[in-house]
């Protein structure tokens, strides 16, 4: 009978205090205000836009890489719910690190964007904010080696892309 009264007023307990778990992995992104740019000192806009990929959206975890992408059929992204604008951060040093830029908006929802000649091949890192899903692209114009779909953090290390950038293109 104790035993049942003491595991009555454990569990009470537990309820009334809540549990809360935080991610261990999980780290902010150090985005300030200084580092917003113009978007056109960055990226220029090409191509029509294209609906979002049907493949499968990786949410990349630590030390995680891009892979090439492939049809490998997955969630309708289409009939997400419309969110704000998209974001992105990118770094020209491994894991966020080095030489920065924050483009918020991208300038266009689904819309090929190709790398300023001072950005193109030389970005290390690539972070989509929440919402947002992107693929790269080793080449100008959305072409070349296409990565899978992938969404926030993104990746602080590129793998393959890794200064061999030459294009995105994202949704939100």
């Amino acid at each position: 009978m104790q035993t049942k009264i003491f595991l009555t007023s454990l569990l009470a307990t537990f309820l009334a205090v809540g549990v809360t778990a935080t991610p261990a992995s999980v780290k902010a992104r150090d985005v300030r205000t200084d580092h917003i740019v113009d978007f056109s000192k960055v990226a220029n806009s090409v191509g029509s836009v294209k609906p979002p990929p049907k493949g499968q959206v990786i949410t990349p975890k630590d030390n995680d890489v891009p892979v090439v992408g492939t049809s490998v059929k997955a969630r309708d992204l289409e009939s997400l719910e419309k969110r704000t604008a998209g974001c992105l951060y990118v770094t020209q040093d491994a894991n966020f690190s080095g030489p920065s830029a924050y483009l918020c908006p991208i300038a266009t929802n689904g819309g090929c964007t190709d790398w300023t000649n001072t950005w193109r091949y030389t970005i290390s890192s690539f972070g989509p904010d929440p919402g947002t899903t992107c693929q790269i692209y080793t080449d100008p114009n959305c072409g070349g080696t296409a990565s899978v779909a992938f969404g926030y953090p993104g990746y602080g290390k590129l793998g393959g892309w890794n200064d061999n950038m030459g294009s995105f293109r994202c949704w939100w």
